[in-house]
């Protein structure tokens, strides 16, 4: 017992490295989809602030002038119609139609319901959310390579599709002072209950993704001894 103490200590430890750098890249993933969303949000601004001002323009070229009532006008709508353009919503993935996406739309669709979700979530959840984001960002490439009647894309489409997003909105639709204090028969509470509910998605979103890249596996192992027989021995 004593001599597997050195490893099960250093799996331990790769274990939560592995876990940090998941937490990172989920992190990294949302900050640059928010900096792609205000990015795409001033570019809109900015490209109806400056049809504004050409209608204004051939407007004021064609009638001789703009009048001052009508500068005074423009002087409103100018930035006015800039920041129209800000805060139309950017086009995506519409979270409202979880329950209808094919299993190949539905990481990118559930990373935005749970975007829209976390602050409803409890705190300590994060790691399990952004663990299931990591997930998520694999899976997308994953399943575009599979037909959606794969057996494994379906029990995707099952979890992501009606389960999580049942298990998210039973929760949220508790009062909040009632999701921490309110010990249920089982001896969890509400709060406790998403969290470990969350923990399980992460788990099968992970062997699910395992089982999608066991074929990549197989066909690098064979990859790689091919190329050793058939190239090594000129080393």
């Amino acid at each position: 017992m004593a001599s597997g103490a050195p490893f099960d200590e250093t799996d331990a430890r790769r274990r939560r490295l592995a876990r940090g750098e998941a937490m990172q890249m989920a992190r990294s993933r949302r900050w640059e989809k928010r900096k792609a969303n205000m990015a795409t949000r001033v570019t809109r601004g900015m490209v109806t602030f400056g049809a504004m001002l050409a209608a204004l323009t051939v407007y004021g070229w064609v009638s001789g002038g703009l009048g001052v009532g009508l500068f005074l006008l423009a002087i409103l709508l100018l930035p006015m119609s800039a920041i129209a353009g800000m805060l139309l919503p950017v086009g995506g993935p519409d979270a409202d139609d979880i329950d209808k996406a094919p299993p190949a739309e539905l990481p990118a669709i559930t990373e935005v319901f749970l975007d829209r979700q976390r602050k409803q979530l409890p705190r300590l959840a994060a790691p399990q959310l952004d663990g299931i984001a990591v997930q998520l960002a694999a899976l997308e490439k994953q399943l575009a390579r599979v037909p959606a009647d794969h057996p494994v894309a379906q029990d995707i489409g099952r979890l992501l599709g009606s389960h999580l997003p049942e298990l998210v909105d039973r929760y949220t639709r508790i009062p909040p002072l009632q999701r921490t204090g309110l010990v249920e028969h089982d001896g969890r509470t509400p709060e406790t209950t998403v969290i470990d509910g969350l923990k399980a998605v992460e788990t099968e979103l992970s062997r699910a993704s395992a089982s999608l890249a066991e074929g990549d596996r197989d066909g690098l192992r064979v990859q790689g001894k091919f190329l050793e027989a058939r190239y090594g021995e000129r080393q």
